[in-house]
């Protein structure tokens, strides 16, 4: 079981602003690793994927570039070279690095290359130079970089390293839900101010995505809908809204950062926005958010320990919402037995959700998911709560969570493989 220290370190680890779709994203921060540790002008750039990397990278905006694909994060990476600043890189970029950029991608200079093998987040950026080559990897998690080398002169290593890292992550996943309830309950918020952080930030991100200028004009059309008899202007209204316009600003490439959870903006943003507009609407005090807004960070990244960094499943749907669902449970005051309940609802309705890569679409599945778990939460405090002999639902919220798991991971493998051969049959 984690200690309240280790809880802290826990949620450090996995909340995180992050500029743009952190797939992108982690392929620009390896190839700015590689590039800055090569130095020199840049003749080529070898770029070495895992599929659910690829998928994820292909069709997402890139913040302050107006092009997509990974060749293109590649190459702004590597004339960026500027991996101290993590996921938040892409916030140095100018009309140089857009333009040199843009022309080695556009002399057919940067390859990529998907490695089926590799089933964990996996990037391998290797840039020549007229130094030689800069190699960089990063695994696991995507900021992570494991591995920088020179010329095959080896600058760090962290491949056997990582064993406390693991160590935390076991832990967590031995746990039940109420002892991560209790856990979150008994740290003093003043350990866990920085939840707030994540609010004003992603909060911040809606309110620009509600002027509707950014991609499809899903949160625009929205915003129509709330103030008529489409939608209603409702809680559960408001919800998916404000989460959509915050998708699908991010996915477009907007200007700004967002607070990620497990490695991913989007799972950020569906695990903190619905929570933070049922407080509005419950009158929760700012300590109930805070500890409600741990809460479903720390258990989507429980989740996601059974379903997975990346798979054939939506993340938002199955993970972050379900953690966001439970969380808001929590806020209106339900017990451990009805959080269980709001996550086994979660785990009958949205599990079959898939994934088919970032893109300005995936508002539309943030939307759904958000408002399935405001409707979750409060089936269960009405108590009505899926049978655990329907379908995959469990007796118990950790057995759903297997499930939830087995179905991402074998169940699901062939699909993820069809999804991706239909998305480069389109490229």
């Amino acid at each position: 079981m984690l200690t309240e220290k280790e809880l802290i370190e826990l949620l450090n680890k996995e909340v995180v602003p992050a500029l743009g779709c952190t797939e992108p994203v982690a392929v620009a921060l390896a190839a700015a690793s590689a590039a800055n540790a090569v130095g020199g002008e840049i003749i080529s750039i070898k770029l070495t994927v895992n599929p659910n990397i690829f998928k994820n990278g292909m069709s997402v905006g890139i913040p302050g570039f107006d092009k997509v694909g990974l060749k293109y994060a590649a190459s702004l990476g590597a004339c960026l070279r500027n991996p101290d600043k993590g996921l938040r890189l892409l916030e140095d970029l100018d009309d140089t690095i857009r333009s040199k950029a843009d022309r080695i991608v556009g002399e057919s200079r940067v390859e990529v290359i998907i490695d089926h093998s590799k089933t964990l987040i996996y990037v391998n950026a290797e840039v020549f130079t007229e130094n030689g080559k800069g190699t960089a990897t990063i695994r696991n998690t995507h900021s992570n970089i494991e591995y920088v080398s020179v010329n095959d002169n080896v600058i760090k290593n962290l491949s056997r390293g990582l064993s406390d890292e693991s160590n935390l992550y076991s832990k967590l996943k031995s746990m039940k839900i109420k002892d991560i309830r209790k856990l979150v309950d008994s740290v003093d918020t003043d350990n866990l101010g920085f939840m707030m952080d994540g609010v004003d930030m992603n909060v911040r991100i809606a309110e620009f995505g509600m002027s509707g200028e950014n991609g499809l004009g899903i949160a625009g059309a929205m915003k129509e809908m709330t103030s008529c008899t489409v939608m209603g202007d409702s809680l559960q209204s408001r919800i998916m809204m404000k989460t959509a316009a915050c998708a699908e600003s991010r996915m477009s490439g907007c200007p700004h950062s967002v607070m990620s959870s497990a490695g991913s903006g989007n799972h950020g943003i569906t695990a903190i926005i619905p929570v933070v507009e049922l407080a509005a609407h419950n009158r929760n005090t700012r300590e109930e958010l805070i500890r409600a807004i741990a809460f479903s960070h720390a258990l989507n990244v429980y989740i996601k320990q059974f379903t997975g960094k990346l798979s054939a499943t939506c993340g938002c749907g199955v993970s972050a919402a379900s953690a966001a669902a439970a969380a808001m449970t929590k806020l209106l005051g339900g017990n451990d037995s009805q959080i269980e309940g709001t996550i086994i609802n979660m785990a009958g309705n949205l599990t079959g959700m898939i994934c088919d890569g970032g893109k300005v679409g995936c508002a539309l599945k943030l939307a759904t998911a958000s408002g399935a778990a405001l409707m979750s939460a409060y089936l269960s405090m009405s108590g009505v709560v899926i049978s655990p002999t329907d379908g995959i639902a469990g007796s118990s919220a950790e057995e759903a969570i297997f499930n939830m798991g087995l179905v991402s991971n074998p169940g699901m493998m062939q699909t993820d493989k069809v999804i991706l051969e239909i998305m480069t049959r389109k490229s």
